[in-house]
């Protein structure tokens, strides 16, 4: 081979190199400025409950009791439950006491969950006041209320009564003195090995 000869195929062979190269070149300058463009993914920091959360991530802060807590082959478990949740509220997100009562649904026949309808106003307006103005929420308590009312009717039927207490717990940090108590009294009946609340009623306590 001569010499230009073979300077013309060198000539070539670089004439075709070339393009690639550059456009090699320019894919990693595309991508370079992707990723610089884009940045990396940013950290999200948490800093409390966003206003936009579900009403469930916030409810009680995070303190009440669910229906699943209840063992339902147990009717202590059953009614207990009930009786704490009945008088479990966030004044957030509740804007009447039978809000609780429909959150309790799920512990509910079905003939007594039709009757869990929120009134047009809160029959506790007034003793919520102070709570609501620190968002708020109760913290219950129970203890068994003394006489007979708590019975076994039944194999299948029960009644258990509570003395149930509540205090409020303020969002920002403020020392609420409001209280309330309540005799609850919650009706129970048994279908296919599970207990159900078929009936409840609350009365004040001075």
């Amino acid at each position: 081979m001569n010499l230009k000869h073979q300077h013309r195929k060198t000539t070539a062979t670089l004439r075709l190199a070339l393009p690639l190269t550059l456009s090699l070149a320019a894919c990693s300058n595309d991508e370079g400025q992707t990723e610089s463009t884009l940045g990396p993914t940013p950290t999200t920091v948490y800093e409390g409950s966003y206003t936009s959360a579900a009403a469930e991530d916030i409810l009680g802060g995070g303190t009440f009791t669910e229906p699943e807590d209840a063992d339902r082959t147990d009717v202590e478990s059953t009614a207990e439950v009930a009786a704490l949740m009945l008088h479990s509220w966030d004044t957030v997100t509740d804007t009447t006491q039978t809000a609780a009562a429909i959150r309790a649904i799920p512990l509910m026949s079905n003939e007594w969950a039709t009757n869990q309808v929120e009134p047009e106003r809160n029959g506790a307006q007034g003793a919520w006041l102070e709570p609501a103005a620190h968002q708020a929420y109760s913290a219950p308590a129970l203890a068994p209320a003394p006489g007979d009312v708590s019975q076994d009717v039944a194999d299948d039927k029960a009644i258990r009564a509570y003395d149930v207490s509540w205090r409020w717990i303020s969002r920002d940090g403020t020392e609420l003195t409001t209280t309330g108590r309540q005799v609850a009294t919650i009706y129970l009946e048994k279908h296919d090995d599970q207990w159900d609340v078929v009936g409840h009623q609350t009365q004040d306590m001075g």
